[in-house]
């Protein structure tokens, strides 16, 4: 197996797809996906493969810019001759191109492609885009050339991954299409209302029976392709931790704090963080503790898919409190973890016996931790991942 290097998608396989895939990213006219076959290539340059780029929508020098973009280097794959674009694009602009192969007629495009193959033997190969292939082609010679390519890339133990743009193209090139690939990736907008954001979920894979889990994501520079979670919620009673539980959990973070006078600091507005982690991207909002703030816990608890209740384990008195906020942030509903908090403390109460104070079922975790020394804190994001992705 050959690792994706996208974030989630070698869970969705099985691990990875196999040896010499044929791949179709699917994508809706007007969302990012050129990153998924740019983010594979990069990954398998990195492990010593060997890889090339067709390109016939943009010259070899924008490509480069945008791999520059997300920070990765393939000039120096390029230097290396590790890596080698086909261009398809300068030519027919009339710019010199100084590419190792280069296509000035489509009649030349699939031996030229074949050719190609056989320089990568156990590597990749990256077609952007067959949507303009087929604009020139025809459907059915593209299709024909299509099984030739994958042929040959069975032959040499490549991988083929496509970029397609799914314009309104009939009923019928779709099912061929999809039936002369190993794997199809669907990657589409996700609307309620107005667009609020893009997925992808593999619609068909060859070796395996994936889930038909639609995964969020973002393409961020420099980064590629990051899975998104729009909204986390970070709720609990008044000093349970809450805004230290923000800042640890979160590489950006910023706390609106004052001091009450001659009392302690606490949080009247929100936290803000965003974490990065294994992948993924999120945006963590923290709630205010004490009551007269209750009427900002629907506000910030709305539109959120995932919550971080934190109790103070050596305060019984405030677990009505914090399943109250629960019911006021809207958060019954959606995966959540429990964040049993300063486990270091005299007498403080284990999870399970926090679990039958609250009256919990099992389905929600409960996590031991000592916050302000990050202990804990990566169990209960591993928790809540695997509540909403399934990790």
């Amino acid at each position: 197996m050959k690792k994706t290097y996208i974030p989630k998608l070698d869970d969705i396989l099985g691990g990875g797809i196999i040896d010499n895939a044929s791949v179709m990213f699917s994508a809706v006219p007007g969302v990012d996906y050129e990153a998924f076959g740019y983010q594979m290539l990069n990954g398998r340059l990195g492990e010593g493969d060997k890889g090339f780029i067709f390109t016939n929508v943009a010259e070899p020098e924008t490509i480069i810019y945008e791999f520059r973009s997300y920070g990765w280097d393939l000039e120096k794959f390029l230097k290396d001759t590790q890596a080698f674009f086909v261009d398809g694009t300068s030519p027919f602009m009339g710019l010199p191109s100084d590419a190792k192969y280069s296509i000035e007629d489509y009649s030349q495009v699939e031996d030229v492609i074949l050719e190609a193959i056989e320089d990568v033997p156990d590597g990749i190969g990256i077609i952007n885009n067959l949507s303009t292939l087929i604009d020139y082609l025809g459907e059915d010679e593209t299709i024909n050339i299509i099984k030739k390519w994958n042929s040959h890339g069975k032959k040499y133990n490549a991988s083929l991954i496509y970029l397609f743009t799914k314009w309104d193209y009939n009923h019928d090139l779709i099912q061929n299409l999809k039936k002369s690939m190993d794997c199809v990736v669907e990657i589409k907008t996700i609307e309620e209302r107005v667009i609020i954001g893009q997925g992808f979920m593999v619609a068909h894979s060859s070796w395996s029976e994936p889930s038909d889990t639609m995964v969020l994501f973002f393409v961020v520079q420099p980064g590629g392709v990051k899975v998104y979670i729009p909204k986390i919620l970070v709720t609990g009673p008044y000093n349970a931790g809450k805004s230290t539980f923000v800042k640890k959990i979160s590489k950006k973070s910023v706390s609106v704090d004052r001091k009450a006078l001659s009392a302690f600091p606490t949080t009247i507005a929100l936290d803000i963080g965003h974490l990065e982690y294994k992948g993924f991207i999120a945006d963590v909002f923290g709630t205010p503790g004490q009551e007269r703030f209750d009427l900002l816990l629907d506000v910030l608890g709305r539109e959120s898919v995932g919550a971080f209740i934190i109790v103070d384990s050596t305060a019984p008195q405030t677990f009505a409190r914090a399943k109250e906020m629960i019911r006021k942030a809207k958060a019954e509903a959606i995966p959540k973890v429990l964040i049993a908090n300063k486990q270091d403390l005299p007498g403080a109460l284990s999870p399970e016996e926090i679990r039958e104070k609250m009256k919990l079922g099992e389905d929600i975790p409960i996590i031991p931790a000592i916050v302000t020394e990050g202990k804990g804190v990566t169990d209960a994001l591993e928790a809540l991942l695997g509540l909403l992705y399934g990790d």
